[in-house]
Parts: C-alpha cells; structure tokens; sequence
C-alpha cells in the first residue's frame, strides 16, 4: 500500500504505515472518498537553510470519510475538511519535492484560503 506514495520522505510513508497496522490490529477500518484539495499558493513559505530549500504550504483536504471500529457501522460517513501545513524539501538529486513533514494547521492571521492565489482541486 505505501510503494505508491512515492513523493513522500520515509517518516512519512513508515507513519502512514504504522497507522494502516494500527487500525488493521484493532479491528477497525476506514470508509470514504477524497473529494479535493485546496492550495493556498499566497501563503507558501520558502526558506534556505544549509544549500537545502524548504517550503511550507497550507493545504486543505476535502473528504467524507468516517473511521469504524465494530460499534458505530451503522452511522454515516461525514463530510470533513482537514488543514494542514505540509512541509517538503528539495532534493537536488531526484530534483523533486518530497513532503518530509505534515504539521497542524495554525495561523497569526485569518487569511487562509481566501486569496486569489488559491488553487483548488476535485477529485469527483
């Protein structure tokens, strides 16, 4: 299931791992559909620390999912939407951007997608 996460640094892809396992070990299990996403391409920042570029991106992620565990099966699956800043780093080798961290969303000021910079997605 991992091998096709393939822009993402090992920490990452062993978290998600360890999550599937986890769920899989206490008999629960996941039931949704990713509706999209939105970027807030005004509010990325980019920095240079040691010749390695750094980019931290707000991002939105639109679903409806709805985790069970053997004793909610029969309650409904919820739309949500989950923000986050994803933190990826330049790798000159591969020259591509790898996502090595996923941090809570937080924010000094209340101007989170609502730019004219935002890109969005639908995955419909």
């Amino acid at each position: 299931m991992t091998s096709i996460i393939n822009t993402a640094a090992d920490n990452i892809v062993k978290d998600y791992a360890e999550n599937i396992q986890f769920t899989k070990t206490n008999e629960s299990y996941w039931k949704g559909t990713a509706l999209g996403t939105r970027i807030d391409l005004g509010n990325i920042k980019l920095t240079k620390e040691n010749e390695q570029y750094e980019e931290e991106n707000p991002v939105e992620f639109h679903n409806k999912l709805k985790r069970y565990n053997g004793f909610n099966d029969s309650e409904p699956i919820e739309e949500t939407f989950e923000e986050y800043w994803l933190v990826l780093t330049y790798n000159e080798t591969s020259k591509q951007w790898i996502i090595d961290e996923v941090k809570d969303y937080y924010s000094y000021n209340d101007e989170f997608m609502k730019g004219k910079d935002v890109v969005k997605s639908d995955f419909k």
